[in-house]
């Protein structure tokens, strides 16, 4: 069975937010995702916005990932190539779904021009991790610092 990809659209707004309650209840960060497909569609129409890729088989959604070009790396004078939320359903890991779906944002981000593709691990998440290590993903050792301010 192949995986069939296909870009997300408004009207899949609440097959994404459940998606991404799914992720936020993994990463036990259940609490947090207050997004509602209204949301969703306001910053998939966005000037630059959110965009997403769904993964199917036989027509059946079994994993999503988002994305969006944010930062200018101004040393290269490209755009940074950004994975938001890669969620597979749990019976469907090991599949090849997230192997397609990381193919895809490579593909993607070369057809946009982008420096690089970046996104985040929980450092408990030890599974993510050795996959994102077998598909070729890197753990930045550039010496900086992510911080955060959160804005209520």
């Amino acid at each position: 069975m192949s995986v069939t990809l296909r870009k997300g659209t408004g009207s899949d707004a609440e097959l994404i937010v459940g998606y991404l309650k799914k992720l936020a209840e993994y990463e036990k960060l259940g609490d947090m995702c207050s997004i509602t497909p209204e949301a969703l569609i306001k910053l998939m129409n966005e000037e630059n916005g959110l965009h997403t890729v769904i993964a199917e088989r036989d027509g059946v959604p079994v994993g999503m990932m988002t994305w969006y070009v944010y930062k200018i790396a101004t040393f290269s004078g490209r755009r940074v190539f950004y994975i938001e939320d890669v969620f597979i359903d749990e019976n469907r890991r090991g599949e090849g779904i997230g192997s397609a779906l990381f193919t895809e944002a490579k593909r993607l981000a070369s057809e946009l021009g982008c420096a690089r593709l970046e996104w985040k691990c929980l450092d408990w998440n030890k599974s993510a991790q050795s996959f994102y290590e077998k598909i070729g993903g890197n753990i930045s050792d550039d010496g900086w610092l992510t911080y955060t301010i959160n804005l209520k």
